[in-house]
Formats: C-alpha cells, structure tokens, sequence
C-alpha cells in the first residue's frame, strides 16, 4: 500500500516544514517521508487514525484590491499570484491543494498566535472545508507539549482569526491609500512614477524618529553649575559632587567661598540592605531590547534567530508578550534536561541557592496565549555565533528567574559642615549574596571598597570647584529604543515592531549611522507631508487605540465588521483632507525626489522658508539669539565666548552650529548678533 497517496486521512497543517517534521516525530516513532513539488510532508498512525502532516510557508494569501483611489475592497488571492517575490510558496500551495481533496478533516497546527491562525484557517477555507476543522495549541515544540495539545485538540479559535484578519485589511486599506495618495500627488505635478509608502503603524514611528532629530538638531545647551569638593578625613580624601546646583556662576562661586578651608563632622553611620530582585524570564520585547544593548542584533534579527531555535524545538515560542511561567510548564523537567548540557555548572548552582525549589520570579505582563519565553532543555550543540549567544541568554535569563535574589549592603555617612551651610553623604555598596549574578553575568553592580569613619569625626574641605553643567537633548533612537517607544506608545504588536522598523530602512525613510537611525531628506519631506496635512494618521493616541479595537476582537467585544468599518470612516476624513491639499502635496514631494526646482536653504538642501533659510534653521535663528541672553545673564561671559562654548560642544544642535558658525565667520557682524 502506497501511504503517500492514501485518502480519507486528517490532514495536520504546520506553518513551517521544520514544524511539520517535529509534529510528525512527536506522534510517530516511524513517520512515513513523502515529497511532491518538492515539499516534503509526512504520514503517521496514530491512535488507530492515519494523518498527513504537511507544511505551509507562512502566508500562503494575501490581500488584493483593485486598481485606482480610494479602494476598500479587497479579496483573498494566492499569494504568488499577487506577489513576485513569493512565487517560491506556489508549490506549497500545490501540494496542500492536492491534499485537501483527499482529506476527511482538517488540523490547525500553525503558531498558536494571530497570524498563526489566520495563516491555517485561509488555507483551510480556500483549500478544504472549514466545517472540518480543528485547532491545536502549543508553546513548544517538545514531544510532551505536542502529544498534550493533541489530547486537548479544540475548535478553530475565531475570535483570533477575526483579529488577525481585521488587522490585514485594516493593515491593507491604510497602506495602500496612503500610498498610492502620495504616488498620485506625485504623478500629477511631475509626471513621475517612484514607489512611496506609508503606513498605519509605519507613519506614526517615522514622524517620531523625525520630530526627535529635529529637536536634537535645534537643542541650545543652557548652562547651570554643580559643585565638586575635595574632603580629606585624615589620610583619606575624598572627591564629591555636591546634589546641589546654581543657576548663575557667581551664586556658586560665593557658595565655594564659604564652605573651602571649613570643617565637617559626620554625624551619622547606618547600614541598610537592598534586595536586588532576580529578573522575570524573557517577553519577546524583552529579548530584543537586551540582545539589541548586548550584542547589537536587530530587533528584526532577534525576532527571526528566535523562531528559528523555537523551530529547532530549543525554546518556546517567542512571539509572546507573557513575562510569567505557569505551573502547567513542568520547570523541574526543563532543568533536569539542561543538567545534561553544557550548563550543568550553572544547575548546580541553581540547585544549591534553592535547594531544588525552582519559584519563578512572575513579570508583571501576561499573554494567556503563551508563556514566557524558556528552554525547552532540548540541545543543539551546532549552535554558533548569534544562534548560541541569543540561546545562552534566554537559558541564563531563565535559570535567574527560578533562582534566588541578590542582596547589597550599603553603608552611608551622613555629613554636615560645622558652622557651614553643607551637607552631604557618602555611600559604600558590598555585594554580601550574589545569587542571581553568578547566573546573569550582564547585570553589573558597583561594588567599593567600604572606609570605616566614626561618627563624630571630622574632616576638612580643602578645594572646590563650579562646573558648568549643560541640559541635553534626547539621544537618536536606535533600533532598540525606538522598539521600546513603540511598545510604550501601543504601535504594532511584539511580531509586527521589528519588520516596520526595518521597513522605514528599506524605504530609505530612515538611515543607519552607527547604531543609530538618522531620517533622510526623503524621511524628513513625507513625515512634514503627513505632519502638517494628514495628522489624523500620525496622531500616536488614535493608532494605539486601534490597536486595542483589535484586541478586543480577539477578546469578543467587538466584531471584524465594526472595526473595519471604523477605520473606513476614519480613511475617508483623510481622503478629503487629501483632496484638499493634493497639489501641495505633489509639490512638496517632487521637491524632496529633485524633480522640482526652488529656492534652498543657505545651509542646507531643504527650501528656504525666510531670509534664505529653511524652516529649521530659521528656528535655530530665533532660538540661538534667545539663548544668548540667558547665558549672559547666568555666566557672565562675552558672546564672543559664549558663541566658542557652544560651538564647541558636542551636544550643541546642528542647525544651531550652522548658525553659529556664519555669524563667526563674519567679523562685521559682532554689534548685532546674527
């Protein structure tokens, strides 16, 4: 009997081919191998039942509309009909056609996720029979958790594929009327056909990244001053920076005055013990932002490195956004498993800080779809480069979340001048239980040398200064911080974050410099574009609270139709706003690609708004001329001085230096600033 080409089987739909290999040893001592179009699938026996376990390639459908603007309609079509660059999933798409047609009933055995199930359900409905489908729920990819999630095998979960069919249209309806929106504008003023796009998620996240460099470009530096102070106590001397500032130079320089060749006393000595609390195991956010810091891997990486170990059956699944570890995950087994790796050491240790109770240190955010991410206890041992560095952290990560906390002692003098106005302290930090920190080596706490002092005895100030202190500006997001202001600010999910970041790169919106994302002109003009005429689809507060309409289809609280319908209405305010200010639009983007002529900026290549400068620099103007004023007023400096200072200083914004650095070059203009 030629089992590959049986019938009346059920047939188990896998996301990926490793996942569909992993399923079919899971059930079957002996999976029978098949291939056709090339595809390898499997037909196993279990339980008095034949089963064909066969994988997709993610995505098999996707969304096509017709042409023109505005389009709300859109219909579900094979993916490599509608998308070159996916023709490779047409023999996917072949073979579990082929399949379905023989198949008495259907499985859902993709991620247990929202697009997981979205990605089962429209095969299923395009390809076999809905009416005979089932769905299956795992977090791992471990023998034990298959089998489990066989034997509570349940219906389709609608609710989430209502959810994650809403966010592709929803996704869809945005993307492609802002783009073609911006395409047409374009067209119409210079007859020129460029690829633009913008996005629901993508448009709020690169105004963003914009309005920050804009305002790190404008930042003045406005001066305070702190005080440092040499205190000796016998033979030991000490160099302090006081927890007090002056708004002007000379306020700070009487204060050194009265306090320099004084003495002090201290007055008290106490001991007190902190408890430095273990880390909660991994979230998908999580992860991204401590390999991004470590190891300088994209969050996009991070999110694709992870998948492929889960795959590998190494973790659990990793889009998840849980912080927290449930008892039905059998802990004991996962280190008893990993006692057999190369982490038998770190067990051991584990095991003597706990005495073999493992309690999870539970984060504050949950998923009820799965749990933390956490080793399997399974090993691959040809995990190399940032394959093994981001599995050896997730196992470290985990193993400090069931051990045990740290503890710092921390002794402080308290010290008060005699006679003088000035106080201050002295802080000693002495690791007494590292615990945790033997497993996590990436968490660093200082530790001194602790100086016994006797209350009562004193000391003397023999030197001080005033330092000038400058107020900074924001730093330049990276990948990571700026996955974090998106997480804060509720745009996108834990799987959607890192791809829309990438996707700013990809368009040349944004560019790397370093570690850095800096705009482009290109980046500058369309956030100004959607600024200043479309603010209804960069205002953060309406995206993130689409984002909870979706959720709360997941939830049952709101149908598919209702949000879809929703976010027709709220498209068709953009639309009109759009014809309104079309022409301009065109304009303003034919000026950004270099199909327009105008009149630019003395400093930069932007369009001059005023007295031959642009917007920006026009505001640096204005800007630099107020500031002059306050440091003058606080230095007492020349603003020939003042001018060197701030030209000077590496936190001093561009725009600004631009200024600066022509009204310096131009001797007659010292009488009148700028």
């Amino acid at each position: 009997m030629d089992l590959c080409n049986i019938n009346n089987f059920n047939l188990i739909i896998a996301e990926k081919s490793k996942a569909a290999k992993k399923i079919a040893d899971a059930l079957s001592d002996k999976p029978i191998l098949c291939k056709k179009y090339g595809i390898s699938y499997w037909v196993i026996f279990y339980k008095g039942t034949h089963y064909v376990v066969a994988p997709a390639a993610g995505h098999l459908f996707g969304l096509e509309g017709k042409d023109g603007f505005p389009v709300f309609d859109a219909e579900w079509k094979p993916l490599w009909d509608i998308d070159k660059t996916a023709y490779y999933t047409k023999k996917y798409y072949n073979l579990l056609s082929l399949l379905s047609k023989r198949a008495k009933s259907f499985i859902n055995a993709c991620d247990y996720d929202v697009e997981g199930s979205v990605i089962g359900y429209l095969i299923i409905k395009f390809l076999g029979d809905v009416k005979r489908a089932k769905r299956i729920k795992f977090s791992a990819l471990t023998k034990s958790d298959i089998i489990n999630a066989f034997n509570n095998i349940s219906n389709l979960d609608y609710n989430m594929i209502s959810a994650g069919i809403a966010r592709h249209k929803i996704d869809w309806i945005w993307g492609i009327n802002i783009s073609r929106a911006l395409m047409i504008a374009l067209h119409s003023i210079t007859k020129k056909r460029v690829i633009l796009s913008a996005g629901r998620v993508q448009s709020p996240t690169l105004v963003q990244v914009v309005n920050s460099e804009v305002q790190r470009n404008l930042h003045i530096p406005l001066p305070k001053f702190g005080i440092t102070i040499t205190v000796k106590f016998g033979d030991l001397t000490f160099n302090i920076s006081l927890d007090k500032q002056f708004d002007k130079l000379d306020d700070a320089k009487k204060f050194l005055n009265n306090i320099i060749g004084k003495r002090v006393k201290i007055v008290e000595r106490k001991t007190d013990f902190k408890i430095i609390e273990r880390p909660s195991p991994f979230n998908l956010t999580d992860l991204q932002v401590e390999a991004g810091k470590l190891f300088g891997i994209s969050p996009y990486n991070v999110e694709k490195i992870a998948e492929e170990l889960y795959l590998d059956g190494l973790i659990s699944y990793p889009r998840t956004n849980s912080q927290r570890i449930p008892k039905t995950v059998n802990i004991f087994e996962i280190v008893q498993n990993l006692e057999r790796t190369q982490y038998r050491k770190l067990i051991g240790l584990v095991k003597e800080m706990t005495g073999n109770k493992f309690i999870v240190r539970q984060g504050q955010k949950d998923d009820p779809a799965h749990p933390a991410i956490h080793p399997t206890g399974q090993l691959n041992t040809k995990l190399v480069g940032n394959r093994f560095k981001l599995y050896d952290l997730i196992v470290r990560r985990f193993l400090a979340s069931i051990s045990k906390d740290a503890k710092v002692s921390i002794v402080t003098y308290q010290i008060k001048g005699i006679r003088t106005d000035v106080s201050f302290s002295l802080s000693f930090n002495k690791i007494v239980e590292r615990n945790w920190l033997d497993l996590y080596p990436y968490h660093y706490i200082k530790e001194d040398k602790v100086i016994d002092l006797k209350v009562g005895e004193e000391g003397i100030v023999t030197s001080g200064r005033a330092r000038i202190v400058l107020n900074k500006s924001d730093a330049r997001f990276t990948r990571v911080s700026l996955l974090k202001w998106m997480e804060s600010s509720g745009l996108g999910t834990e799987a959607t974050r890192g791809r829309i970041i990438e996707l700013l790169i990809k368009r040349k919106y944004v560019k790397l410099n370093g570690r850095y994302l800096v705009p482009t002109e290109l980046g500058f003009y369309v956030a100004d574009i959607l600024n200043k005429f479309f603010p209804v689809i960069v205002d953060v507060k309406l995206t993130a609270d689409m984002e909870n309409r979706l959720e709360m289809i997941k939830l049952g609280k709101v149908s598919e139709e209702e949000v879809v319908k929703y976010n027709i209405e709220r498209l068709n305010q953009f639309i009109k706003e759009y014809e309104k200010n079309k022409e301009n639009v065109g304009i303003w983007l034919g000026k950004a690609l270099g199909f327009l002529r105008y009149n630019k900026c003395k400093y930069c290549n932007f369009e001059s708004y005023k007295d031959d400068l642009c917007v920006y620099h026009y505001t640096a103007k204005r800007k630099l001329l107020d500031s002059l004023n306050v440091w003058k007023e606080r230095t007492g400096y020349a603003e020939d001085k003042i001018l060197k200072k701030l030209y000077s200083s590496k936190i001093t914004g561009i725009y600004i230096k631009d200024v600066i650095k022509d009204f310096m070059s131009n001797d007659e203009s010292h009488a009148k600033p700028i």
